[in-house]
């Protein structure tokens, strides 16, 4: 075995346990992300249950559509027998109005209901309707609150920032306050070992996370099984990009709580400029100038060519692009002003 591989190979160990030792770190790099996705998904199956009343307008596909609603438990679906079909604006009494033309559906929500869209959304799957060819509102026009498909894309960027930010950055500078890379730069350890030796174990926390995003998208129907693997990909793209900006925050910081404290600041300010909370056609110009600027605004509209491809703004290769050019900016000046320590220039 050639040093250099003995190097890398107690310098991966090393950083495994370097990852996990601390308390802080470990809960904000693997639980904290599932918590907040499990919150999520928890408060989408509480809400899920009960009985709805819904409406479905004339039209000759109602008969498989009614069968498919009523075998979703807790659905009590009819054909609208009013004189004409009721506005959007008033739903007389239904939880739910679904219209079906063709390959596309449309269903109008009480906004106190949203219990009742994975139902929904499972039935007029299965009556043939493109998840893509959905279109879900309320009685004024905006989009209901989904707490399962938002608690994805969310879930998975809250996930992969927690650990760029809390599980590279923060042990990094961790390390130069310890005097640690110091010492690691008085040896023959080259950076590059150094930086590449910390990717297994992040890399294996990204797979777990992609693939419980992942098994949790095909479960509730909302992503098809031949898709995931573009989820994938999507997912490894925009760790290496928020892995790559974590490296450039620890390039030179050398106050870890400091460095947390505008971390903690910085991930629910990227979470809601990158269209998670709001769509961006919903913010001030000059907010959506300011998203237009952001990377992690790229990551979102490529997520939801898969998880809510009507929400997604731009084709999935420039997504990928704006991705990959992140990805090349940030590591370029992390590998440029990375130190060992102040003042240490090799």
């Amino acid at each position: 075995m050639s040093p250099t591989t003995s190097a890398m190979r107690e310098m991966v160990k090393t950083n495994a346990r370097e990852l996990f030792r601390d308390g802080k770190t470990a809960f904000f790099t693997v639980l904290f992300p599932l918590l907040f996705l499990g919150m999520f998904l928890g408060l989408g199956v509480l809400t899920a249950g009960g009985t709805y009343q819904i409406a479905v307008a004339p039209s000759p596909r109602q008969e498989a559509l009614l069968d498919n609603l009523n075998q979703v438990e807790g659905f009590h679906a009819e054909v609208w027998k009013g004189a004409k079909t009721p506005s959007t604006e008033d739903l007389a009494g239904y939880d739910a109005l679904v219209r079906v033309t063709d390959q596309e559906a449309s269903a109008v929500i009480d906004p106190s209901r949203f219990g009742v869209l994975s139902g929904l959304r499972s039935a007029l799957a299965d009556s043939g309707v493109d998840e893509a060819l959905m279109d879900f509102r309320t009685p004024d026009g905006g989009a209901p609150f989904d707490p399962l498909k938002a608690a994805l894309p969310t879930g998975l960027l809250m996930s992969l920032m927690s650990t760029a930010f809390f599980g590279t950055a923060t042990p990094l500078i961790a390390l130069r306050t310890r005097g640690t890379l110091r010492l690691l730069g008085t040896t023959p350890l080259s950076r590059l070992t150094f930086v590449i030796a910390q990717a297994p174990v992040r890399l294996a926390l990204v797979v777990v996370q992609l693939v419980t995003l992942g098994t949790v998208a095909v479960a509730m129907d909302f992503v098809p099984l031949a898709d995931t693997l573009r989820l994938m990909g999507t997912g490894l793209l925009g760790a290496l990009m928020l892995f790559a900006f974590g490296y450039l925050i620890a390039a030179r910081m050398r106050n870890a709580e400091v460095v947390n404290g505008l971390l903690g600041i910085l991930m629910p300010v990227l979470l809601f400029f990158s269209g998670l909370f709001l769509p961006l056609s919903m913010l001030p110009s000059a907010l959506t100038t300011i998203s237009e600027l952001l990377p992690t605004t790229y990551l979102v509209d490529a997520l939801n060519h898969d998880v809510n491809e009507a929400a997604a703004t731009h084709s999935l290769t420039f997504d990928w692009a704006v991705l990959l050019a992140a990805t090349a900016l940030f590591g370029g000046l992390a590998a440029r002003l990375f130190r060992w320590d102040q003042g240490e220039d090799r």
